[in-house]
């Protein structure tokens, strides 16, 4: 289950002998201001309306009591790459080194670290209480949360997959408010930002500077790096990338069959399918 400002989507996920696939995909709208993704400030002011929409989506999947990963919207974390020391625990240094820019007391964090190659790792940190909004969410949905992540991290799991050893790549997660933009080199991640996203005619224009000035920081010249783009408005945004010269394909091949949203828009979906 994926909640963001505009939609809750849910993926039923099943495992056969050919690996993990997506046997159902569901959808359903929120209002405006019904959901509102922030790292501090309350997330989900109008709970009825999410709780309304969550339900919807599980009554669609055909699910009841199944154990379920909440996966939490761009924007309502503080999330860096870190290279830990040897000896010290990844969640410990983290919450160490991501305290000082937490608009929060460092206490009221929960922090995740997605480990990588050797002592890299992906880390984040959420405000408690913004992720036991979505979590009781979910529950008055009629959803038994299993585990919860964050986009960003599920997109990268997904995402480092496509990058093969000694290889380069970038990427960009998009959600409703907030994007990610992530530089993988020699087959792992090298870099990742985050940044509130800029609606209007010339976001594309601000995505590709933001693009080029990743790779530049990676030590990667413009072009010298594929481009894949996952998440909110993807579609839109490849389009926009085509015109000016940027070219980018979407992070996860088309469904082969006919589903309610296309593969791109979903930015968690290849972490699913890992």
């Amino acid at each position: 289950m994926a909640l963001d400002a505009a939609s809750a989507t849910g993926a039923l996920v099943s495992w056969s002998a050919g690996g993990p696939s997506v046997g159902g995909l569901a959808r359903a709208s929120l209002v405006a201001g019904a959901l509102a993704p922030s790292p501090a400030e309350p997330n989900v002011p109008r709970k009825d309306e999410v709780e309304e929409a969550l339900a919807s989506v599980r009554r669609s999947l055909g699910v009841n009591g199944r154990a379920a990963t909440l996966i939490l919207p761009e924007g309502v974390a503080r999330i860096a790459l870190l290279e830990v020391p040897a000896g010290l625990p990844a969640r410990e240094y983290a919450r160490f080194r991501l305290a000082q820019a937490l608009p929060y007391p460092a206490a009221e964090a929960i922090v995740d670290a997605l480990p990588l190659a050797g002592r890299r790792f992906l880390c984040g940190a959420v405000r408690r209480g913004v992720v036991e909004a979505y979590e009781d969410a979910a529950r008055g949905a009629g959803f038994h949360v299993d585990q919860v992540t964050l986009a960003s991290m599920a997109a990268v799991t997904g995402l480092r997959t496509r990058v093969g050893p000694g290889g380069a790549g970038g990427a960009v997660i998009l959600g409703d408010v907030a994007m990610s933009l992530a530089v993988f080199r020699g087959g792992g991640l090298a870099l990742f930002r985050s940044r509130r996203r800029d609606p209007g005619d010339d976001e594309g224009a601000w995505i590709r500077r933001e693009i080029v000035r990743t790779s530049a920081l990676a030590g990667a010249g413009e072009g010298e790096i594929r481009v894949a783009v996952a998440g909110s408005g993807a579609g839109a945004l490849l389009r926009q990338l085509a015109q000016l010269g940027c070219p980018a394909e979407p992070a996860w091949p088309r469904a082969g069959r006919s589903l309610p949203v296309e593969s791109a828009e979903l930015s968690w979906l290849g972490a699913a399918l890992t």
